[in-house]
């Protein structure tokens, strides 16, 4: 799976999402799915864990 993101304040940009829209292989997501906006408000709130480390940080969330 590829992610592209198209910023589509011009009509070129526009014209690209409009073809990709009639491809049948190919899926438009235009809003973050439930999670992603979750995840995004709770970050914004300062809802957020911080660790020293990669392996600090897994360790803490399997507590």
């Amino acid at each position: 799976m590829t992610y592209i993101t198209i910023d589509t304040k011009t009509k070129q940009a526009q014209k690209i999402v409009e073809l990709i829209e009639t491809l049948p292989f190919a899926k438009i997501l235009k809003e973050p799915n439930v999670a992603t906006k979750k995840a995004i408000e709770d970050a914004r709130k300062g809802k957020t864990r911080k660790a020293k480390s990669f392996d600090q940080l897994f360790s803490d969330l399997k507590k």
